[in-house]
């Protein structure tokens, strides 16, 4: 890995999931970039309440509901998560019913028909050099003592980027979301561990399963540092540092990170790792909520900006600008722009649900 192409251009490569994803030993995916952010407004379960908004980084204006004015309709569904491919067409990886939606990232309006083959509760998407990687819950479950469901036949769907046929599916564990490639592996955060796979030729063959004895829990997102080092969050822990190449722990960090989603991702430099965290009283309700830095060289961890409920971080590697909402499931997000520093810079009326954040 050359260091400094990782460095100069994977931080423009954030995509689903805000993940960065190396693809050869010195080649990563690039996307050309225009200081546009699309807000994924994850919406109600139950409602199809989702939506997208586009947002300029240069004039600080916000778009609301693009998908339905380019196209006439809504989208639908609940969008989880979305990625952003090489020629700048948007991913977007919904629910209920399962399905992603192919856009243009700047006009909204959809490219191609939706992709329907082979999802089964989709959670987040690569696109890379001729194919897509999707990571699936799937619909098989158990139901733990605590009552709640465990999805322990999660799958990998491959599919090929021009035909968008599905190539095949291969079970990673239990619960799987983010995920990374580096090399010809693929990374898979699952709750056994990071499910690591060799994507050689659609091989797919389990080469390791990566976790800490240190922590418990599931694995739940993945990103890179400017080292090329793999970090995964354990929501009961905090994050963790793998080497990619040895396929070892090499860092554990103590830090919040939000239990349900778990999402992390990394600062423009790649020098921190920025998680968050809402506190719920009792009664649910939430109390605070928190944006934490984890110091990819000394593991220091510190608080950086608080609110009263996130539902999500994003960091635009054009800016370095962070992004994050007063989030409402019932209601329009406000949409918070912070410095790096951790200032507020600005404020935006988003949509229902404010999660995710795609930079192009």
């Amino acid at each position: 890995m050359i260091r400094s192409i990782f460095f100069k251009t994977a931080l423009i490569a954030a995509a689903a999931i805000s993940i960065f994803s190396c693809t050869k030993e010195n080649t990563v995916i690039t996307v050309p970039m225009d200081k546009k952010v699309i807000v994924i407004n994850q919406g109600n379960y139950t409602e199809h309440s989702a939506s997208i908004s586009l947002y300029d980084e240069v004039t600080g204006q916000v778009e609301n509901r693009v998908f339905e004015t380019a196209n006439g309709v809504s989208i639908g569904a609940t969008v989880i998560s979305g990625t952003i491919a090489p020629n700048k067409q948007a991913y977007l990886i919904c629910n209920n019913p399962d399905k992603i939606e192919i856009i243009d990232s700047k006009s909204a309006k959809v490219a191609t028909t939706p992709m329907t083959e082979g999802l089964e509760s989709p959670r987040a998407a690569i696109v890379l050099d001729n194919r897509i990687y999707v990571s699936n819950w799937g619909y098989e479950y158990n139901v733990l003592p605590s009552g709640y469901w465990e999805f322990n036949k999660s799958y990998i769907a491959v599919y090929d980027l021009s035909t968008k046929a599905l190539i095949k599916k291969v079970l990673v564990g239990t619960d799987a979301e983010g995920i990374v490639i580096y090399g010809s592996r693929l990374f898979v955060a699952t709750k056994e561990g990071v499910r690591v796979l060799d994507i050689t030729g659609d091989q797919m063959a389990t080469v390791a399963t990566i976790r800490s004895s240190s922590v418990t829990g599931a694995a739940k997102y993945l990103t890179f540092d400017k080292y090329a080092r793999v970090w995964a969050s354990f929501p009961d822990k905090g994050v963790i540092q793998i080497d990619p190449v040895t396929l070892t722990v090499t860092n554990t960090v103590e830090v919040p990170v939000d239990y349900m989603d778990g999402y992390i991702t990394t600062d423009k430099a790649g020098e921190k790792i920025l998680t968050y965290y809402t506190k719920f009283n009792s009664s649910y309700m939430p109390e605070e909520a928190s944006i934490y830095t984890v110091d990819v060289t000394s593991g220091s961890v510190s608080k950086l900006f608080s609110g009263t409920y996130f539902y999500g971080v994003g960091v635009s590697p054009s800016t370095g600008n962070i992004f994050t909402a007063e989030v409402s499931f019932t209601s329009n997000s406000v949409m918070k722009v912070v410095g790096p520093d951790g200032s507020l810079k600005g404020t935006a009326t988003t949509g229902v649900g404010t999660a995710r954040y795609l930079f192009f």
